[in-house]
């Protein structure tokens, strides 16, 4: 019972104060855009507005089943992903504190070590970012503490702590993915010699089944349910297009002349900086294999992935790898005895990891670092998307609006509800768009000639909409690049405009 009261309060003012920080940059516009797609499409499925076919293929699956089910058990209204971004925050740190109390930690240094650490300007740019890198966050740190229980005993629950690390990273995040894969010929690194030598192979295969018969699956549900596949949350080009302006606008042409390269310079760079316990670390141990070979797969693989990401554009940016220096430095503390020994040192190192988190952050997410400098000063991170939340919050009390929001989600959050809705999922909006025919109570668009306005599908079905409006209809809402048309009083029988 003695412990039971600072865990709990420790849980509970972290999940307030990233409750706090992610609400935050939601109001500064900070959050990203899958973010902000997760929460749009949580927000629809949990009301019911979605096809079964799309629940079954969104993805990341793990954050979105999450925040649906967290979205159908709370009131309306609920910021559900920021809710859940606490939760998983506040779970990480009552497991750290567990952990340090187990291995010995002083239970006054304890909760300061974890503080230190979850509080780290990674992690609270990981909870700006949405409950997907929270939970990308928590796979990562599993994974790593499995790497290091594998080396040290190859038996079948450490094979299988290992296993579901990888599938859970793989359907957490995009860059989760991407970890999976840039892991699979460093695997070899984290077995212990003796099992290595006798059945490699076999435990090769035995730590990947899981992570690929559940791709298998899951593209197999995305074959049966077509147009609801392996598609990102956000576009990977898109991603890997921004991440490289802002890294160029830092760094003018790059390091190395290659931006795949650059990126995993970056990501090394933001580890040494944001991290410096681990280059203590290595030195401290290294003659220790069995301490030393886990840790430098972990760090290989965060490198290499990052190089996948930017060399395929399949995973999107990098950027979430941003969260490795303060999961490594829980690592550490954690599985490395050597280290822990000279508490002193390990919290002047963890404070200098927090200050140097910054300029980390600066070098693996360039583009957020701009946003936060536009934020700070006063202005709109994304006008887009401020628009968005303007035309749903006009539309409240309307219903039957025939509107893009897989090309505009913010509509739905600014709106709070998805009910009233007819989006791309929904019947109308497919026989509007396959017969050319708008029939609709109310139909909402964007300027075809500003940013995704030119994606949307109502444009590319009726490019005269936006300007000229539609037979029947008149402009009730025209506000920074949305208009909004309703239905005026039409003769007996005749219910459609045909553009």
């Amino acid at each position: 019972m003695s412990r039971l009261l600072p865990l709990g309060t420790l849980m509970a003012v972290a999940c307030v104060a990233v409750f706090v920080v992610s609400l935050s940059a939601v109001t500064a516009g900070l959050v990203p855009n899958d973010a902000v797609t997760l929460w749009a499409s949580a927000m629809t499925a949990g009301e019911g507005q979605m096809p079964i076919g799309r629940i079954l293929a969104a993805y990341p699956t793990i954050p979105f089943l999450a925040t649906t089910l967290l979205q159908v058990v709370t009131p309306a209204g609920t910021p559900t992903p920021v809710l859940l971004t606490g939760v998983v925050l506040a779970l990480l740190a009552g497991s750290l504190l567990t952990s340090f109390h187990r291995i010995g930690i002083a239970a006054a240094l304890a909760p300061l070590i974890v503080v230190l650490i979850v509080m780290h300007p990674a992690i609270l740019r990981a909870a700006m970012a949405g409950p997907s890198e929270m939970i990308f966050t928590v796979f990562l740190f599993l994974l790593g503490c499995a790497l290091f229980r594998l080396r040290a005993r190859t038996g079948a629950p450490e094979v299988m702590a290992v296993a579901l690390s990888l599938l859970g990273l793989t359907f957490s995040h995009p860059m989760g993915a991407a970890m999976t894969c840039a892991a699979v010929p460093f695997l070899v690194l984290a077995i212990e010699p003796e099992q290595l030598s006798r059945t490699a192979l076999n435990l090769v295969l035995a730590l990947l089944f899981p992570t690929a018969f559940c791709v298998a699956a899951f593209s197999y549900m995305s074959w049966i349910f077509p147009g609801s596949g392996w598609t990102f949350l956000v576009a990977p080009a898109e991603g890997v297009a921004t991440w490289a302006a802002g890294f160029f606008t830092l760094f003018g042409r790059g390091v190395s002349g290659s931006l795949s390269v650059d990126a995993g310079l970056a990501i090394m760079a933001a580890i040494l900086i944001g991290a410096p316990i681990a280059g203590f670390a290595i030195v401290s141990i290294w003659r220790q294999r069995p301490l030393l070979a886990p840790m430098l797969m972990f760090i290989a693989t965060a490198v290499a992935a990052a190089v996948l990401a930017v060399t395929t554009g399949l995973f999107g940016d990098p950027a979430a790898l941003a969260v490795m220096p303060p999961v490594l430095a829980a690592i550490v503390i954690i599985h490395m005895p050597p280290v822990r020994k000279r508490l002193e040192i390990v919290m002047a190192l963890l404070a200098l990891g927090w200050v140097g988190g910054v300029a980390g952050l600066a070098i693996a997410d360039p583009s957020g670092a701009v946003n936060v400098a536009i934020a700070l000063e006063g202005r709109h991170v994304d006008a887009e998307r401020s628009a968005a939340i303007d035309l749903g919050q006009a539309s409240v009390g309307r219903d039957g609006i025939l509107v893009d929001t897989l090309n505009a989600p913010a509509i739905v959050i600014g709106r709070g509800s998805a009910r009233g809705l007819l989006s791309p999922s929904d019947e109308t909006f497919t026989l509007g768009i396959l017969f050319s025919r708008i029939d609709a109570p109310f139909v909402a668009v964007p300027d075809p000639d500003i940013g995704s306005g030119a994606q949307d599908r109502l444009n590319k079905a009726f490019p005269l909409l936006y300007r000229r409006g539609a037979a029947g209809y008149e402009l009730i809402y025209d506000k920074a690049g949305w208009r909004l048309f309703g239905r005026t009083n039409v003769m007996p029988g005749q219910t459609a405009s045909r553009l």
